[in-house]
This record gives structure tokens, C-alpha cells and sequence, in this order.
């Protein structure tokens, strides 16, 4: 259809331009008829021609104008035509490079978003990686503290091994040393032996029967080991030698111990006998058991202790 109106229009302009050719052909011979005509003289004759070559002059003119007026109109029609093509296609164009870009932009955000997660993800990892590396160096710390405590435990055992042996070597030199069993039984405690230290103090006791410290010390590890009623007397006694030797504040540790221990051993004696019917021949024969190897204290606790004043003494 468009090749039929470009040939159409074509046909047109090719009549319009042979329209205006022979408008200049008569225009021509018009004139030169006109010139003829002057040349015999006659200016009638010669009139005519010229007018009716002025007029063809003057439509062709007419014409031209027109034909020049339907060419620009064609022309802004074409160029429109054109600009509309152009705008249609550019429009086209940025359509299409706007899908492109979007396209682009949505893949470089995914791809963003993918390198976002995993860097994400190392970093929960490093953090979590921190946090156990934390842990363990927190067991570490407590691992090291712990050998450490253990190391120095060790060296204040072998410490006082070795302090034992050298009171050891002093007793073997003189054995009627109090002091040096007293001072061996302190190790011995020291290191939880208490059955080597309680048989070091009461050497010590053989050899000093005055030995504060020495009951003071054997009355401790008895009460530990259970042995309340023991443990009290060797209090006791440790209070007495205490008072009369001056040492005040040691007197009234020993005291106080005596009486914390008395009065534990006695509740449970009396627990024990409000559960339990004890016949009067087993307590008399407790009674007995109790009056053997006893050394009289005198009256020191008699305002507290009114029912024992017998203290037994190992050994």
C-alpha cells in the first residue's frame, strides 16, 4: 500500500513538474513572438505575446509557489513522520535498555545479596570460631591455674617431706626431744596424715606432759576422726597447761573447743539413749571403762563442767 502511495505521489510531482515545463515553453515562445512581433513593427501584435507570456510567467509563478508550499507541507509531514519513527525507536530503544538495565541491576543485586549472606555466614562462623577459641582459653587458663595449684601443692608436699626428714634426723639424733616430735607432727598434719600426727603429739606428750600445743593439736584430729570424748579431755588439759603457763588467748581457744565438742558428744549421747533402752549393766560397765587411766584436773572446770572432771589421756 505505502509503495502504491509513494508511486502515486511520484506520478504527482512528475506532472506538476511537465505542467510547469510547458507553462515556460509557451512562455517562451510567447516572448519570442512578442520580439518577433516588434521586429515587423507591429506593437499590437507584439503586445499580445508578451501579456500572454507575463501571465503564463505569473501562474507558472502561482504554481511554483503552490508546488513549493506542497513540497515543505510534505516535507513537515515526512519529517514528522520521521521524527515520529525516530521517536517511536528510541522510545523502543530506552524501553528496551531500561529492561536491560533492570535486568542487569537485578542480577547485581542477587549477586550482591549472595555475597552479603556468605560474608554473613563467615562472619557467624568466625564469631562462633572466637567463642570457642574463648572457651578453650578459658579451660586453658583454668587448666594452667589448676597445675599451677596443683604444682604449688606438690612443692609445699615436698617441702614438708623433706621437713619431716630433717625433724626425722633430728629425733634420730636425739630422741628425747619433744619439741622435734611436736614439730613432725605438724607436718604430718600438714599432709593429712592424722594417724602419724596424733601418734607424734602423743610422743611428744611422753616425753613433756605438760605439752599445751601438743593436746591442743591431738584434740583437733580427734574430734575430726570422731573420737569427741578424747578429744575433750586433750582440750581440757590443753586449756589448763595453757592458763598456767600465761597464754591467755590460747587457753580460751582450747575452752571454747572443749565446750563445742562436750556439748555435741552429750547431745548425741542423749539422742542416742531417748531412741534405745541401755540396760543399768552395760552402763555400769561404761562407767568403769571410763574411770581407767584418769588424771584429775582439779576444780579449773568445775563452773562448767560439773559432771566430768576426769580427763584420759592417750598414750
Amino acid at each position: 500500500m505505502e509503495t502504491q502511495v509513494e508511486k502515486q505521489e511520484l506520478t504527482n510531482e512528475n506532472n506538476k513538474s511537465n505542467r510547469s515545463d510547458i507553462f515556460d515553453l509557451l512562455s517562451g515562445i510567447g516572448l519570442v513572438g512578442g520580439a518577433v512581433g516588434s521586429l515587423f513593427g507591429n506593437a499590437v501584435f507584439a503586445a499580445i505575446p508578451i501579456s500572454f507570456s507575463v501571465a503564463l510567467q505569473i501562474a507558472n509563478r502561482r504554481q511554483l509557489k503552490v508546488q513549493l508550499a506542497q513540497l515543505q507541507e510534505s516535507a513537515v509531514i515526512q519529517m514528522s513522520e520521521q521524527i515520529n519513527n525516530n521517536q517511536s525507536i528510541i522510545l523502543e530503544q530506552f524501553q528496551q535498555l531500561r529492561k536491560d538495565s533492570e535486568e542487569h541491576l537485578n542480577q547485581q543485586d542477587q549477586k550482591v545479596k549472595i555475597v552479603v549472606s556468605e560474608l554473613s555466614e563467615k562472619i557467624t562462623n568466625h564469631q562462633e570460631s572466637l567463642n570457642t577459641l574463648k572457651v578453650e582459653k578459658d579451660q586453658l587458663n583454668q587448666f594452667t591455674h589448676s597445675l599451677e595449684s596443683q604444682l604449688s601443692k606438690v612443692q609445699e608436699i615436698v617441702e614438708t617431706l623433706q621437713q619431716i626428714e630433717n625433724v626425722s634426723q633430728v629425733i634420730r639424733i636425739n630422741p628425747q626431744g619433744a619439741d622435734a616430735y611436736y614439730e613432725r607432727g605438724l607436718s604430718h598434719q600438714k599432709l593429712g596424715d592424722k594417724t602419724g600426727a596424733i601418734e607424734d603429739y602423743t610422743e611428744a606428750l611422753h616425753l613433756n606432759s605438760t605439752y599445751a600445743k601438743a593436746y591442743h593439736n591431738r584434740g583437733i584430729l580427734l574430734a575430726e576422726m570422731g573420737n569427741k570424748k578424747q578429744a575433750v579431755e586433750d582440750l581440757r588439759l590443753a586449756a589448763k597447761y595453757y592458763f598456767e603457763q600465761g597464754d591467755i588467748e590460747s587457753y580460751e581457744k582450747a575452752r571454747n573447743l572443749s565446750k563445742e565438742f562436750y556439748e555435741v558428744r552429750h547431745s548425741l549421747i542423749n539422742h542416742l539413749e531417748s531412741d534405745s533402752v541401755v540396760s543399768d549393766e552395760s552402763i555400769m560397765k561404761e562407767n568403769s571403762s571410763n574411770q581407767v587411766n584418769l588424771i584429775s584436773v582439779g576444780g579449773l572446770f568445775d563452773d562448767d563442767f560439773d559432771t566430768e572432771q576426769n580427763i584420759t589421756v592417750l598414750g
